[in-house]
């Protein structure tokens, strides 16, 4: 029995002995708590919380095909707040310390308000001084915070401000998508890709919302966002801009090539600062925008479309060899620079005699084509037209492209009511004229067309991403593309040429088409599309609005582009 007692009553006493000393730990640790700093954490826990403070990822950088930096990130002050701490009898204090209007700062208001406990940007960009202000006066006001994080900068917003578009503070609408979305361009379209991973830091606030200390532990580092190349040269893209500026007037370029299907340069002047939107736009910076008689916001390149006046031709010209209304050697009866028909005389820019097609696209004669095409259908010319790119988008990436128009019976029975048309508008329509409209980008996807005997790409403005599905169906046979590229290589070769004198002095063999489109009671806009074989295999399309005839005003824009195409071409060589 005594054995038995002395081997089990061991373990007992020790367990007995360690609970013991536990309890008196615990009890020490709960008199230092409750009575000796019991005031201090009495005093914390009412007042003190935890806040999480998400932290904004660097967005992706953006970059041209040869690694110029187009779109980056740039140390900011910036003021944020979280809603629930913020006590709106304030609101008036705010928007004076942050100069903003009370519209502007309600608007930011509501979308911290979307996310009452979340820190959500209200201005960024802010100066030194304005940051200091805030700064002396945030113990008046909770929920408030001064910091600097990265703010999206574009190093040339002006060129590029319709394809990159920018981003801003995003409304109650889009808060969840992060404090800076994409809100036109390719930073809206590509804004999962560029906008990373948040982080997040934890701090310790008081009733206040004032930072009391940071709180260590469960923070996450943000991730920034995915960089990408575009396929544009900003070479190319800046040389179109000061040319097309050069002119006076507003205009688009565009440059693709028509081997791979990159598009090299999509230029819209005047263009706007991309960078005044990124932290909230003055309502002063709008409004200056907005009166701006050139429209800047008008995106001219591939969202707004025009009459293609004579650069059409190219289209009507193989729809009329396909169709077998003419063949290469027809001559209609001569141009005299009027063709009457049924009660009506239709106008050419010039007396040409007689021509065959290849002469027709050379010297753009009208007659011609308006005595052609009244041997056909309407419906047919619109049916060939859509194979080369017209009448709808030819990508399937570019935010609110255009896509034009080319008529129909339907159409034109909308417009004017059944028999209220009739064939004047097919031949109106031959000379791209009438209800046909078209943005540059289609037009120089048709040169491009030509060019590759109908075997474009599928077009891409994401370096070694092709992400349009797009497709032509030019129903051309090769021999009509050769005669439709004789007529384009003597409008620049042949004395008689409409774009000779602006082009010809090229070093290179250039296939060329001028267009002068009639707008109404102002004056004709200026096209000029065509194409290269060498050295580089590239389209162009210039359009300049109201600068009058096409090979006089767009012809030289053109050939500078040209030009700067053969010096980068020979840089890499």
């Amino acid at each position: 029995m005594g054995v038995y007692s002395s081997s089990h009553e061991r373990p007992y006493r020790s367990m007995l002995i360690v609970a013991v000393l536990a309890f008196l730990v615990l009890a020490a640790k709960l008199f230092e708590l409750q009575v000796l700093n019991g005031e201090y954490y009495r005093e914390l826990s009412s007042r003190n919380h935890i806040r999480s403070v998400m932290r904004p990822a660097p967005r992706g950088i953006i970059r041209d095909r040869n690694g110029v930096v187009l779109a980056d990130n740039t140390p900011a002050f910036t003021v944020s707040l979280v809603s629930v701490e913020f006590d709106t009898t304030d609101t008036e204090l705010l928007g004076e310390l942050l100069n903003m209007d009370y519209s502007e700062l309600r608007e930011r208001l509501e979308a911290a308000e979307a996310t009452p406990y979340r820190s959500t940007q209200i201005r960024s960009g802010l100066t030194v001084e304005e940051a200091g202000r805030v700064a002396d006066n945030m113990y008046r006001l909770g929920g408030v915070s001064v910091e600097v994080l990265p703010k999206r900068r574009y190093n040339y917003g002006t060129s590029f401000c319709h394809l990159i578009g920018y981003v801003g503070l995003a409304d109650s609408t889009r808060v969840y998508e992060g404090e800076l979305a994409g809100r036109t361009g390719l930073e809206r379209i590509l804004n999962q890709r560029l906008a990373g991973e948040y982080g997040v830091v934890r701090e310790v606030v008081d009733a206040h919302g004032r930072v009391v200390e940071n709180f260590h532990g469960g923070d996450a580092e943000p991730s920034p966002g995915e960089s990408i190349n575009l396929t544009i040269d900003s070479r190319l893209q800046f040389t179109a801009d000061s040319l097309i500026a050069s002119t006076g007037h507003p205009g688009a370029a565009v440059v693709l090539n028509w081997k791979t299907g990159e598009i090299l340069a999509l230029s819209s002047v005047p263009g706007f600062d991309t960078n005044l939107f990124v932290g909230g736009i003055s309502s002063e910076n709008w409004n200056t925008i907005l009166a701006d008689p050139g429209k800047p916001l008008l995106n001219r390149a591939w969202a707004t479309a025009y009459p293609p006046g004579s650069t059409y031709k190219i289209v009507t010209a193989a729809w009329l060899l396909e169709s077998g209304i003419v063949t290469e050697n027809t001559m209609p009866d001569p141009c005299y620079g009027t063709f009457h028909f049924a009660g009506s005389d239709f106008k050419c820019w010039g007396v040409h005699g007689r021509l065959n097609i290849v002469g027709a696209l050379t010297q753009s004669c009208d007659t011609y084509f308006y005595r052609t095409s009244m041997l056909g259908d309407i419906d047919e010319l619109a049916e060939f037209s859509r194979g080369y790119g017209m009448g709808a988008p030819v990508t399937d990436f570019l935010p609110g492209e255009a896509s034009g128009t080319i008529p129909t019976r339907e159409l034109l029975n909308q417009l004017f009511g059944q028999g209220g048309w009739g064939l004047g508008n097919l031949m109106i329509a031959s000379i791209g004229q009438g209800e046909v409209l078209a943005t540059p980008l289609q037009i120089a996807v048709t040169a491009a067309l030509v060019a590759s005997g109908g075997e474009l790409p599928p077009l891409s403005v994401l370096k070694g991403e092709p992400e349009s599905e797009v497709f032509w169906d030019t129903s051309t046979s090769e021999e009509t593309f050769n005669i439709v590229r004789e007529g384009m290589r003597q409008s620049v070769s042949s004395s008689r040429g409409t774009l000779h004198r602006s082009m010809n002095y090229l070093p290179v063999e250039v296939f060329g088409k001028s267009g002068t489109a009639e707008s109404g009671q102002n004056e004709d806009h200026a096209w000029v599309t065509g194409y290269l074989q060498e050295p580089v295999p590239v389209a162009f399309a210039v359009i300049i609005e109201h600068g009058g005839h096409g090979g006089a005003v767009a012809g030289p824009v053109a050939a500078g582009i040209i030009e700067k195409i053969l010096e980068i071409s020979n840089e890499t060589e």
